[in-house]
């Protein structure tokens, strides 16, 4: 059996040569001494890699180095496997609302959580907008608030392992909901340029008792993936935004360059600007000087509202010729709430526009309004409603332009008249009270109307006095 004898002595030389005992020893002592969560196998080959690292580095690799290679190494190859698929799904969105879905589907998948929260950053507003997956709506929180917050504010990692045990955690939301918060971890979504655009949180592991240093390696990595989807579905909605403006204005154009009657001027500029500026709703007032009056067309009802020439939002908007901005409805003390209550429509966000005579100066005292836009709630991209920014006023300043010049073209602000006893269009449409125009000489009630906050005047025939 010399041959035997022959190869047991290779071996021995090839274990001596390589120093395999030496090696083997380590691995298991390291094994012993970490007692790590991954399988053995892993394990020992995240130490071979570490020490090849080491002798290849000759002393040329930092510790920092060391250190972030250890800690990919770490990582099981199933999970990586699930982080790249995780990372291709959500860089290949670009829809925002489809994004953010994406995100809170694939973290919780990936973490093996019970749910997960996405806080992204709004400039416009300056909050925090928190999508989460057993939210139905977004809700918006400020920057610096909870445990999310302090992470946006300081970049900090935060690994909570016993909730109850840390005096940062707030057990009210659980108090409220019933639910019980064993464990979070909360992520800064930091980009290329160093800027914080949010926090990725989750919460409760499933598969452990909290959520380990593999995971933070895993939501560290999925975050920069996360920071470019973001940015491209901002990029995204930016771009849609100034297609539909850039679409509205050329339709707009389109349409004043026709020579159209009073109502349908109002009801085509109503229309355009809420395309503009995403406004739900949108009122547009021509100014009846001889009356003091704002003239307005119900576009719900195609009835005529009128309200004094002073009262409300437009109505300051029109005597002041400034333009007005009101991000929350409900703590100016202008708006007249009780439209809300009545209709159940939730008014937040106004922006009321004079259309001034191109020759009006407001600073310097002399100006003249020939009518007022006023629009309600901005709409999101998401479909909540947010509030009217520079770029918006910038927009319905030059609308208003141009209308402006529209209206001082048409014959509808033309009072003088070539024939004796003739009146122009909109003096037809302003003496709506005469036996022509179908109504009878009237008084005024108040009632409240969709476009909200004023008293908005309707006119009746005498004898119907019922406040609605």
């Amino acid at each position: 059996m010399q041959v035997e004898a022959d190869e047991r002595k290779s071996v021995d030389n090839y274990c001596k040569q390589h120093k395999i005992h030496e090696m083997v020893e380590e691995l298991v002592e390291g094994l012993l001494r970490d007692r790590p969560e991954t399988k053995p196998k892993e394990h020992f080959a995240h130490l071979l890699r570490m020490q090849i690292l080491k002798e290849q580095s000759a002393g040329e690799t930092t510790d920092f180095d060391i250190r972030e290679a250890s800690n990919c190494s770490e990582v099981p190859g199933r999970l990586l496997v699930q982080l790249f698929e995780s990372t291709k799904k959500i860089m290949a969105e670009i829809v925002p609302k489809e994004t953010i879905n994406i995100i809170l589907t694939e973290t919780i998948r990936l973490l093996q959580a019970d749910r997960v929260s996405i806080f992204v950053y709004d400039k416009r507003i300056d909050m925090l907008v928190l999508n989460a997956s057993n939210l139905e709506q977004p809700i918006r929180v400020k920057p610096g608030q909870g445990i999310a917050g302090h992470t946006f504010k300081t970049h900090e990692v935060i690994n909570i392992p016993d909730c109850y045990k840390d005096v940062r955690f707030d057990q009210n939301f659980d108090k409220q909901t019933g639910y019980v918060t064993r464990n979070l971890m909360t992520m800064p979504i930091v980009d290329f340029e160093g800027e914080c655009m949010g926090v990725l949180q989750a919460i409760n592991k499933k598969t452990g008792d909290y959520f380990s240093h593999v995971d933070e390696i895993l939501l560290e990595n999925l975050t920069e993936h996360v920071s470019i989807a973001l940015r491209n579905a901002e990029v995204y909605r930016a771009a849609i935004v100034t297609s539909e403006r850039a679409t509205a204005l050329l339709d707009m154009i389109q349409c004043l360059s026709q020579d159209l009657g009073v109502q349908s001027m109002i009801l085509t500029v109503t229309t355009h600007a809420s395309e503009l500026v995403q406004a739900d709703r949108c009122t547009v007032f021509i100014l009846d000087e001889k009356k003091q009056q704002l003239w307005s067309v119900s576009t719900d009802s195609g009835k005529e509202i009128r309200i004094p020439k002073t009262a409300g939002i437009a109505g300051e908007c029109a005597t002041e010729g400034k333009l007005i901005l009101i991000p929350d409805a409900y703590k100016d003390p202008r708006f007249n709430q009780e439209v809300d209550r009545k209709s159940g429509y939730r008014t937040v966000s106004i922006m009321a526009v004079p259309v001034l005579k191109r020759s009006s100066s407001v600073c310097g005292g002399s100006f003249q309004t020939l009518a007022v836009i006023q629009m309600i709630n901005k709409t999101e991209f998401d479909g909540e409603v947010g509030k009217f920014d520079e770029e918006d006023v910038q927009v319905m300043e030059t609308f208003a332009t141009f209308v402006a010049s529209k209206l001082e073209q048409s014959s509808m602000l033309s009072h003088e008249t070539s024939a004796p006893g003739c009146a122009s269009e909109a003096g037809k449409a302003f003496d709506l009270d005469t036996a022509s125009s179908g109504f009878a000489k009237h008084d005024h009630k108040a009632y409240e109307a969709s476009h909200r906050g004023m008293k908005i005047e309707e006119s009746f025939e005498e004898g119907d006095e019922e406040e609605l």
